[in-house]
């Protein structure tokens, strides 16, 4: 199993999906996108997107909701 990154100041782990990448990735797909669009477009599989956007909604950070059988996030376009 691969060792994950620490900070080298705090020792504590790096995000390797940072918030604002997922935030980002929305936002470059016109403000709305699909759960796998964002996950493709941060390189990550498709379910440890879905659980962060879920914990981003719960802080809100994005929106969701059910277009034609798959979840898609909103973010408000800057």
């Amino acid at each position: 199993m691969g060792e994950r990154e620490r900070d080298t100041e705090t020792g504590e782990f790096v995000d390797k999906y940072p918030r604002e990448a997922l935030l980002e990735a929305i936002r470059e797909s016109g403000g709305i996108a699909a759960t796998s669009e964002v996950a493709e477009a941060v390189e990550a599989d498709r379910n440890t997107v879905y659980k962060k956007l879920q914990l981003m909604e719960a802080d809100g950070d994005v929106s969701s909701r059910k277009a034609g059988g798959i979840r898609v996030w909103e973010v408000g376009v800057e």
